[in-house]
């Protein structure tokens, strides 16, 4: 394995895997429990899902060289559970089949941020999937507290992993 596409393919295959794992587990739920107000730092659930999803898109986009809009993070994309699941899938499409797909060298290619600040598109990739793991681990904190197990969570059980088992 050299370079950042390998890295960044598996990182893709295990973010959809949690994201179907947990909206999976999530639309088990009553809706009303998904827009309580926990005291998260988003509020709820499904706001915190959606921060998630309208920071991938402004990220996918940055990385894709698309400008983005100004950032807003109290901004909603999706208040609606299966609209949100459906966004949610897509986006992951979309993710995976850039990061299988891509060269290694565009991985290494610098962005310019407006304050000139130059960094490897690998950067973004990481900083997407790091942040969407932080704020899902909030949500699946607030399913232990609900009494939810919400199970496995370590890559290598991830059943879309690109690896060969053994």
């Amino acid at each position: 394995m050299s370079g950042y596409g390998p890295i960044g393919a598996e990182l893709s295959r295990y973010n959809q895997w949690q994201n179907e794992k947990l909206f999976g587990v999530l639309a088990s739920l009553p809706p009303e429990e998904l827009t309580r107000d926990r005291g998260m730092f988003f509020g709820d659930i499904l706001a915190t899902l959606d921060h998630i999803l309208m920071v991938d898109t402004y990220i996918f986009g940055y990385i894709n060289g698309i400008a983005p809009p100004p950032f807003d993070p109290n901004a909603r994309i999706e208040t609606e559970f299966e609209n949100l699941r459906a966004a949610r899938v897509g986006l992951d499409a979309r993710l995976r089949l850039s990061c299988e797909t891509a060269e290694t060298d565009w991985f290494d290619e610098e962005i310019v941020m407006p304050s000139g600040r130059r960094l490897p598109r690998s950067f973004w990739w990481s900083q997407l999937f790091n942040h969407g793991t932080h704020h899902r681990s909030q949500v699946t904190s607030e399913l232990t507290h609900m009494g939810v197990d919400y199970g496995n969570t370590d890559m290598p059980y991830n059943p879309l992993t690109g690896f060969p088992a053994p």
